[in-house]
């Protein structure tokens, strides 16, 4: 059976990693390197000293046709479209990620004695599924839009109360054989 895909390309705001090609037989271990496993191109272990050894799982559900990432109780959090998935060394739920998510793993952390920033990771990632199609984008997912603040409606929009428009249905009702055009009249 061909296997799900995922992309992650380097962000300029990350900790430099060479682009890495992930298949998604089963869940992918993210984490950071260790002397048995190092970073390569098809695996997602990376050489950042903020993520954990066991950081996150991403992989790919046959039966759904979607992708999850879920933060592995990792210190310093994992991120999709800058909303993290739990708190510190936590375990999250399983979250849907969508082709062209940002993710981050991690945070950026300053060492005090030595003034050292170590940056974190943060990819654009591509997903495609079995068949070779990319997955589907937040973009195309339809979100109803969201409802107006109410100091934000213009201050000349006309507002109409329930009884106001109890009384217009009424209007409405008891007049609607006045509104039809009959041709024999």
């Amino acid at each position: 059976m061909p296997s799900a895909l995922a992309i992650f390309a380097c962000r300029p705001n990350s900790h430099p990693f060479q682009e890495r090609h992930v298949y998604l037989d089963e869940p992918v271990k993210i984490g950071r390197s260790v002397a048995r496993c190092r970073p390569a191109q098809n695996n997602a272990t990376f050489d950042c000293k903020v993520l954990s050894r066991n950081h996150a799982l991403v992989w790919f559900d046959h039966k759904t046709g979607k992708f999850y990432l879920q933060d592995t109780k990792s210190s310093n959090g994992t991120f999709i479209n800058s909303q993290r998935l739990s708190r510190g060394s936590e375990e999250s739920p399983p979250c849907e990620v969508l082709s062209g998510d940002i993710i981050q793993f991690g945070v950026d952390v300053t060492e005090n004695t030595r003034k050292v920033t170590h940056g974190c990771i943060v990819s654009t990632i591509k997903l495609f599924l079995p068949d070779g199609m990319e997955a589907r984008r937040r973009s195309d997912v339809i979100q109803p839009p969201l409802p107006l603040p109410i100091d934000k409606v213009a201050a000349n929009t006309p507002s109409m109360y329930s009884q106001e428009l109890f009384q217009l249905s009424q209007y409405l009702q008891k007049n609607a054989g006045l509104l039809c055009y009959n041709p024999r009249d």
